[in-house]
């Protein structure tokens, strides 16, 4: 079952890779822009559990990247179960964001499983990374933090017109959603590189080229 599970991961992976950036991050989308207003206007409040419980995760997100750093310097890879669970971390809090900027329209789960949202955050299962890579890992994305900051800022401006527009029309308009996915993306493959689900440095370019499904009836 694990090893189908990381099969199945792998192909997610590759299909988004080959039709975006090939980023071993990388956000899938759907294309519903519909947004009920009533969700819409009390959204800030709904997302209050999410953001509760992956407080707490993040209690252990800590030893568990602590760990991680260490076996990864002596072998050169996380382990699977390792970076199972740091990937659901990652991919929960991707869905939670994408819910409370607007990206997203149903309300998220908790457990971060792949597939489980219209706006998907596909993970690569672990790969070979350099040891010196791992071990200045710190000091390596602080660059990559920077401009995550300036992603955050954007996310923010463009949930407060999103929901200012949602409220009226009862639809995220294209533009703002994929501005809002592009910096989510950003943020997500940031935080990926910092917790060694991946060696591949943050794409910054805030195109994105991964194409959208029909929108759901």
């Amino acid at each position: 079952m694990e090893r189908l599970d990381d099969e199945l991961s792998a192909r997610r992976a590759a299909t988004a890779g080959r039709h975006g950036s090939g980023h071993p991050l990388a956000i899938l989308l759907d294309g519903d822009l519909r947004r009920p207003r009533l969700l819409v206007a009390f959204r800030p409040l709904l997302v209050v559990p999410h953001l509760c419980w992956l407080a707490l995760w993040a209690l252990l997100v800590t030893p568990a990247v602590v760990a991680a750093w260490v076996v990864a310097l002596v072998s050169g890879r996380v382990p699977t179960g390792l970076h199972r669970f740091l990937a659901a971390f990652v991919r929960t809090a991707a869905h939670v964001s994408a819910f409370l900027h607007l990206v997203g329209r149903p309300y998220p789960g908790f457990l971060g499983r792949e597939g489980s949202y219209p706006v998907d955050l596909t993970i690569a299962p672990p790969a070979r990374q350099r040891r010196l890579g791992v071990l200045a890992r710190l000091a390596l994305v602080l660059p990559a933090l920077l401009i995550e900051s300036a992603y955050t800022l954007l996310a923010l401006v463009v949930g407060v017109l999103a929901w200012c527009a949602a409220l009226v029309t009862g639809r995220m308009p294209a533009g703002l959603r994929d501005l809002g996915a592009a910096a989510l993306r950003y943020q997500a493959q940031t935080v990926g590189y910092a917790l060694l689900l991946t060696s591949r440095y943050p794409d910054a370019s805030p195109r994105l080229e991964t194409p959208l499904p029909e929108a759901r009836p």
